[in-house]
């Protein structure tokens, strides 16, 4: 029966962490275009 509920636990978190984890890499990539937007718009 422990077996069966650490299958359903590992079904349920892998995917909800793999969300959580590409959220956050979309924020840092978002942010660093828009910081080299602005220092390019600062230097022109």
């Amino acid at each position: 029966m422990t077996d069966k509920g650490w299958i359903q636990f590992l079904l349920v978190v892998v995917p909800v962490m793999s969300l959580i984890g590409a959220w956050l890499a979309l924020r840092v990539v978002s942010r660093r275009g828009r910081g080299q937007e602005r220092k390019d718009k600062g230097q022109v």
